[in-house]
């Protein structure tokens, strides 16, 4: 038998401990994790941390801090409704306890506390390492999705910082290209709101979320705006704010959008030209041929699942959790299905 442990809410209070346990995950040092943990949970525009456990070593009451399963909120559109999602993230549990029941005990709280509130899914989009027993306790996969990968050359720098990129024509349209030191909220706001609606599950991108997003203190985040008094389209790639510009973390292209297929490969090409990092993937299961057709001219490995956990962990992935509640709006009744989803400006590494 297990040395015991307890499973616990979480308040403020815990932080202090949270941002210790963590450092091995987040590298932000106590302050950066402390910040961390008050944007991720504290600022979300759409739920706090009710959701959120902890297991402490001992029995009721607990004592050291063993283990973690963060809960925080997405915000999602279908059918003209909008509905908030609960998102597993930030789960760690200590060495000593990794062969215990710690992180399925903490999952089950969760999925507790979400049913008694009649919440009726809990996603996840992170690279668990326990999937496969996870899909043994109840979860489906609905990923993963296809990503491509552009490695440059050893030694590779961008031909200029980024803040000091000058505007350039995009060369299929011809529309202005602009690096900029922040999120263009309101360049943003006006493209992502022009999507026209399909029918399907997307996540919410309006000025709440970009703003809440751009804030995480453990990110950088690149941002490119095609067009000018009349935005055209707009992409955001991140890159660890705890790694250099050299180092092994990849640069994520979280979101791409733009008016034309035109634009759309004009803002791919541009940012895999000018971004920071050996490494550039971006997640192309909603990609439009324009798009894809550049990053193949560019020589990026499009690299699709295989069905093999050990071999896809990398790639973006959603699995989701029915946590057995009743009465489910009929907008949220078909999640398992991965056609019901569209999974533009959706990336985990987005929210980390």
């Amino acid at each position: 038998m297990g040395e015991p442990f307890s499973v616990t809410g979480c308040t403020p209070a815990d932080y202090a401990d949270i941002a210790d346990i963590q450092e091995g995950l987040l590298a932000g040092g106590r302050d950066g994790n402390l910040a961390y943990l008050k944007w991720k949970y504290g600022a979300n525009p759409y739920l706090d941390d009710r959701y959120t456990v902890l297991a402490r070593s001992g029995g009721a009451g607990g004592g050291d801090l063993i283990g973690m399963v963060g809960v925080f909120g997405s915000c999602w559109e279908a059918g003209g409704q909008r509905f908030v999602l609960p998102c597993l993230t930030d789960t760690i549990v200590a060495p000593e306890y990794r062969n215990s029941s710690a992180f399925h005990d903490m999952v089950d709280t969760v999925l507790e506390l979400l049913r008694r509130d009649g919440v009726p899914w809990l996603l996840d989009f992170g690279d668990q390492g326990t999937i496969p027993s996870m899909l043994v306790r109840g979860w489906r996969m609905v990923g993963p999705w296809a990503q491509s990968a552009l490695t440059r050359p050893e030694g590779f720098r961008p031909p200029a910082a980024w803040e000091e990129v000058p505007p350039s024509s995009g060369a299929n349209s011809g529309v202005l290209l602009r690096a900029t030191p922040g999120a263009d909220l309101d360049a943003m706001v006006a493209v992502a709101r022009g999507v026209p609606q399909d029918g399907r599950v997307r996540v919410v991108r309006d000025r709440a979320y970009f703003t809440w997003r751009a804030a995480n203190p453990l990110a950088r985040y690149y941002y490119l705006v095609a067009g000018g008094e009349e935005p055209q389209g707009y992409l955001v790639a991140h890159r660890s704010g705890v790694d250099t510009d050299e180092g092994p973390t990849p640069t994520t292209i979280v979101e791409c959008e733009a008016r034309t297929d035109e634009v759309f490969a004009d803002l791919v090409l541009a940012a895999h030209e000018r971004l920071p990092g050996r490494r550039v993937v971006m997640g192309t299961r909603d990609v439009c041929r324009a798009g894809l057709d550049v990053l193949t001219s560019l020589g990026a490995d499009i690299v699709q699942p295989t069905g093999r956990f050990t071999r896809d962990r990398p790639l973006p992935n959603l699995i989701i959790r029915d946590t057995g509640t009743a009465g489910v709006l009929a907008e949220l009744a078909g999640l398992l299905e991965p056609e019901v989803w569209d999974f533009r400006g959706v990336t985990g590494r987005g929210w980390r």
